[in-house]
């Protein structure tokens, strides 16, 4: 994970292409959209994992009545969740600085187990699967939106794009067998590559369009980093290289 990435300024000039209080593509739709997908019982107890600025979980107590425990590797961004609860008056959601492999909880302590955009950075996945698959209640659900790649080797780009951001990427398919070993049931994968090429070439013409706010914010180096990893997604998306999946599960009922 790189430190630029996450530094108070990488962080806010993430938040300022996402959206305010959000680290993931297309929201706060998407987000919505899961739910959705998964119906989301209310008053339902979250553990997400990558909660960044708080905006899905601030999202589910306001609109669903969850209990949301949010968990976040980087100090900066819990502060700032943190900050934001409170200027906001949220209720419900609570963040824990830390690493997920380093935490643990009781056996069915959630209801939904979340992740968006994070565990492309986990190698061991296998792992961490079982141990949210023992974490959720019986029925309960598992919503992953995650990087993966295409069957066998990719551009030049695209795999060195990969090495030097230490991406442990899957294949699709991969992806939905580990978390079916992993225990759980109704496992369904969404390829939404295409959605996420048109998310990234928006994006791009945000930051184009608002190139002198952009760089009055932070920097002109910022501009030029920020576009050019855009680009280059937008590019090993395009060429079918890289894939954005949308993985979801269940736990069986009777565990």
């Amino acid at each position: 994970m790189s430190s630029e990435q996450y530094s108070l300024t990488g962080i806010l000039r993430y938040e300022w292409i996402f959206g305010y209080g959000f680290l993931g593509y297309g929201e706060p739709g998407v987000t919505r959209n899961l739910i959705e997908a998964i119906n989301w019982p209310s008053g339902c107890r979250v553990l997400d994992v990558g909660s960044g600025l708080g905006g899905p979980a601030f999202l589910m107590a306001r609109e669903h009545g969850a209990r949301v425990t949010g968990v976040d590797l980087t100090e900066a961004t819990v502060g700032l969740a943190r900050q934001r609860q409170e200027e906001q008056g949220i209720s419900g959601v609570d963040f824990i600085q830390g690493d997920i492999h380093d935490l643990d909880w009781p056996p069915e302590s959630f209801d939904v187990i979340w992740s968006r955009e994070t565990l492309l950075h986990v190698p061991d996945k296998e792992k961490l699967f079982k141990k949210f698959h023992l974490w959720l209640s019986p029925g309960g659900a598992l919503v992953i939106t995650d990087y993966a790649r295409r069957q066998g080797r990719g551009s030049d780009r695209f795999e060195e794009y990969v090495e030097a951001s230490g991406y442990p990427l899957p294949e699709l398919d991969r992806y939905a067998r580990i978390l079916t070993e992993a225990g759980f049931v109704d496992v369904s994968v969404e390829d939404r590559s295409e959605t996420l090429a048109d998310l990234l070439q928006e994006q791009l013409d945000k930051l184009e369009s608002n190139k002198k706010e952009f760089c009055e914010t932070f920097s002109r180096e910022d501009y030029e980093y920020l576009k050019g990893r855009w680009q280059l997604k937008f590019d090993c998306c395009r060429d079918g290289d890289m894939k954005w999946g949308w993985f979801m599960g269940r736990k069986t009922k009777t565990g």
